[in-house]
């Protein structure tokens, strides 16, 4: 006997800002891969507004049309690659703000030194964890976020 019954199916897609193609995760046609994702935060003068953040997806197609001529494209084995593509944290972020992610990492760092203290220290960190219901290792980078908060300049109207 058949029987038939609706289904309900997610599928993940995603659509370029540009044509409105749907690129679908599980689709044979390979746009999926093609795909070009631009996401970054604006710099102090940008054209795009100081600090805003930017984004944007877009398929294979677009890129050709809109960008092409300017692509300079190589034969490569992507198996034995001798290009590498510039992926390291320090080639996404303009150098004022590495040197911010740096700054904040070695601040986190500090804070979570003087967290794991011992005797008193522990205590204070166990009760915090409790109280907050999050694991001990996590006090610290809620501490941190309080502080920044708490720190922050007043802009003065």
């Amino acid at each position: 006997m058949l029987r038939f019954k609706p289904v309900t199916v997610e599928k993940l897609v995603c659509t370029c800002d540009r044509c409105g193609r749907a690129m679908e995760q599980d689709s044979n046609d390979r746009e999926w891969q093609e795909r070009l994702i631009v996401s970054f935060r604006a710099g102090y003068g940008s054209i795009f507004g100081d600090g805003n953040f930017v984004e944007g997806d877009f398929c294979q197609e677009c890129i050709k049309t809109v960008l092409g001529k300017w692509l300079r494209i190589t034969d490569d084995n992507p198996f034995d690659s001798q290009h590498k593509p510039l992926n390291d944290a320090d080639k996404i972020y303009q150098s004022y703000q590495f040197k911010e992610v740096i700054k904040t990492r070695n601040q986190m760092n500090q804070i979570t030194g003087l967290m794991k203290g011992l005797g008193e220290r522990d205590e204070m960190r166990k009760t915090l964890a409790e109280r907050l219901g999050v694991a001990e290792d996590q006090v610290a980078t809620i501490a941190f976020s309080h502080l920044l908060q708490a720190t922050e300049p007043k802009s003065q109207s």
